[in-house]
């Protein structure tokens, strides 16, 4: 499994914020200064962790998003490791059978299940708060837990926190499930809660010396960034990235609870499931990387309630729950280690496509700027990264990508009649600190080129593709006459390039053109969820699966018959 996921990796370009938070940590190493040269909305820790990876792949030469990934999968794969000790030694030491199983539950959800969350701060924060899951685990059981083992584990949970705040719910939801059905002083404080506490303090500290700039940067852009790309809350509710697992999972532990052999480990694992998706659901965002906890502790639940549920007592409901979830997780297992398989081996045509297209924009960028620094207008960071990485060449600006303006024009994007950008003396503070900061970066860096997403037909339909990078900069007297020393060379995909005209060189192609977008986005390519391919073939999985199942059990239910009719 380790090897499969590590496997379908090396096919996969880096994630955009991975590629990134790779490059914050390469300009910090260059001397810039973390959320002043570089504005970036999310506490230091993930980035100073990053700066030994991108100082070991600068003296190695070598790939700083290949020693990225053999970092992830040492980190993961230790702290895994430490998961195998606390099961042997303190939550099953008697029931080895289990405990196997429980691991390998455990492996399939930290290795092959991440897919694309995989090096992503919530892949960390999984695997950094299993341990604290299964000291939990044994203190119910009434195990003694060596202090120092208990310490460590909460200094990982600590490092969890750290890195995504708003998993602080999920430890705190597996506290209170300790102390309520503990067998210990309830109010008594545990090693692994000390340790936890004592690295926040001690990080609380670090930042307040090392980057106090960060609290000023969080308390200016937070409240906005809280609003970027904000989903409703009801239809993430029941919409967000599996949320159809967490459920089912949910109603079948409390469906089919008489029936659980090991009741403080499925109770535990049903608040972990449940906290981790509300910490998804308080960032607002939908992104599937911020319900992986919760799909990884669903899984790992799923194949428990698998192990323990009925095959032919109860009533219909529990048998029904019983067989569906035994179904959902070998489907799981199949689907999801197929497509590892698939992913290793190249993937698909349209993966291919992409790639290449992909392939051919690195190019592009890499030999016509020639090292020198590159600005992208562009509200989405997959935009700049990790084309930047990749093709070698600095960003021209302090911003990842320009979301600041995506989060100003929200409303406006969505609402009739033309798009009306504001002035300098109407736009709100973060607005404004974007245009002040952008014409300081792009007149000072002077960049060989520039790419600028192409804007979409000025109405509601097109949503935040209306917004029209040039027209908008341009309007600033400094930034005008920057434009006007470019040509458009290409048009790649959805960008427009322009490079810079060097002094005495005649101008070929036309000047950045603040001339209306006139295509619209194309909604055919929005599919729904059921016509993906990926789902259509999880779908055949499970009728398959199904049907053996149900063979499985009937066979199941003629020997147990045959047994009680024998003279034995």
């Amino acid at each position: 499994m380790v090897a499969l996921a590590v496997g379908s990796q090396l096919t996969r370009s880096a994630p955009p914020d991975v590629a990134f938070l790779l490059y914050a940590a390469g300009r910090v190493l260059d001397g810039a200064r973390l959320y002043r040269d570089i504005v970036e909305i999310n506490p230091p820790l993930i980035i100073w962790l990053n700066v030994p990876v991108e100082l070991a792949a600068r003296t190695l030469h070598v790939s700083d998003v290949l020693l990225y990934r053999i970092f992830t999968t040492a980190v993961v794969g230790g702290l895994f490791g430490l998961c195998y000790r606390l099961v042997r030694s303190y939550v099953a030491p008697d029931d080895g059978r289990f405990g196997r199983y429980l691991l390998l539950l455990l492996c399939f959800a930290l290795f092959p299940l991440a897919a694309e969350d995989f090096g992503q701060r919530e892949h960390f924060v999984l695997a950094l708060l299993a341990p604290y899951l299964l000291v939990a685990a044994a203190r119910l059981r009434g195990a003694r837990v060596g202090a120092l083992d208990a310490m460590w584990v909460g200094v990982f949970a600590g490092v969890a926190l750290a890195l995504k705040p708003y998993f602080a719910v999920a430890w705190l939801g597996l506290e209170i499930v300790v102390r309520l059905r503990g067998p210990r002083d309830r109010a008594a404080a545990t090693p692994e809660m000390l340790g936890a506490l004592g690295f926040l303090t001690v990080y609380a500290i670090a930042v307040a010396f090392l980057t106090p700039d960060y609290i000023t940067l969080a308390a200016a852009l937070g409240p906005a960034y809280t609003r970027y790309l904000r989903e409703s809350p009801y239809s993430l509710l029941l919409l967000a990235p599996g949320a159809p697992l967490v459920i089912f999972t949910l109603l079948s532990a409390l469906v089919l609870r008489r029936y659980a052999r090991r009741k403080q480990l499925w109770g535990l694992l049903a608040a972990a499931v449940a906290a981790c998706y509300l910490s998804g659901l308080l960032q607002d965002k939908g992104f599937r990387y911020h319900f992986y906890p919760s799909m990884a502790f669903a899984f790992v639940l799923l194949g428990i309630i698998a192990l323990d549920a009925p095959r032919a007592a109860g009533r219909v409901s529990e048998r029904l729950y019983a067989r569906v979830a035994r179904v959902l997780a070998a489907t799981m297992v199949l689907v999801v280690l197929g497509g590892a398989v698939f992913e290793a081996a190249g993937g698909g045509r349209e993966q291919r496509r992409r790639d290449a297209e992909s392939a051919d924009l690195v190019a592009f960028v890499r030999n016509h700027a020639g090292g020198k620094p590159v600005a992208v207008l562009s509200y989405n960071i997959a935009s700049a990264f990790p084309l930047v990485t990749e093709a070698g060449v600095p960003l021209a600006s302090r911003f990842p990508h320009l979301w600041l303006l995506a989060e100003a024009y929200r409303d406006s994007a969505a609402a009739p009649g033309p798009l009306r950008y504001h002035a300098p003396g109407e736009m709100g503070p973060p607005e404004r600190f974007l245009w002040d900061a952008v014409r300081e970066d792009l007149v000072n860096a002077q960049p060989q080129l520039i790419l600028a997403l192409r804007p979409a037909r000025d109405v509601p339909r097109n949503g935040l593709r209306r917004l029209h990078y040039v027209q908008y900069f341009a309007r600033d007297s400094a930034l005008g006459a920057l434009f006007r020393q470019y040509e458009v060379i290409a048009q790649k995909g959805e960008y427009d390039i322009y490079q810079r005209l060097q002094a005495g060189e005649k101008r070929i192609g036309a000047v950045p053109s603040a001339e209306p977008g006139r295509l619209d986005v194309d909604l055919r390519e929005i599919r729904l969820q059921v016509l993906d391919p990926s789902f259509l073939a999880g779908a055949l999985v499970f009728a398959v699966v199904w049907v053996a199942v149900v063979i499985l059990d009937r066979r199941h239910r003629q020997a147990g018959n045959g047994a009680s009719l024998s003279p034995a």
